[in-house]
């Protein structure tokens, strides 16, 4: 069930939010598997919640069941990324970035058929829509108020 909040047009799934923020965090830790955590993953319409599970997929691989634990283990940098998509569920921020497919590894090289198909336009387009250096936030000014404000892990942010 999706319980909006009703700010103009936008919707926010808060119980899919909160579903995909502890999922995420387990993930990350080693915690849960991959197929436990695409097997977990919410059903929802908001698009937060689905741009940070797609980006996702790009760190796993979904043919081998594995935990990101030991060699395959985030490093520093990538996890402290990854606590950023995580305050952001945690918020009722709409997520206002453009459609593009895996949005958060972002920039990406394109060969040949990227090229083909004007990925490299779309990728300007929506790399020009805000300040990617705080993805899934739009600008600062908004990760800040979540930084002001975190409901977990508000430690870990520098």
């Amino acid at each position: 069930m999706i319980v909006p909040v009703c700010q103009e047009s936008k919707l926010i799934d808060r119980k899919a939010r909160d579903k995909a923020a502890e999922l995420v965090r387990r993930f990350v830790r080693g915690q849960i598997s991959n197929f436990e955590f695409e097997g977990e993953t919410p059903n929802t319409v908001d698009r937060g919640v689905l741009a940070i599970v797609h980006s996702l997929w790009c760190f796993y691989d979904d043919f081998e069941e594995h935990k990101l634990s030991g060699k395959r283990a985030f490093p520093v940098e990538t996890k402290k990324q990854l606590i950023r998509w995580i305050v952001f569920l945690h918020t009722d921020e709409e997520y206002l970035w453009p459609e593009i497919s895996y949005p958060g590894v972002r920039p990406t090289e394109h060969g040949f058929f990227s090229r083909l198909f004007k990925e490299p336009e779309k990728e300007r387009e929506f790399m020009k829509a805000g300040d990617y250096s705080v993805w899934p936030f739009i600008s600062k000014d908004m990760f800040n108020r979540a930084r002001k404000n975190p409901k977990l892990l508000g430690r870990g942010l520098s």
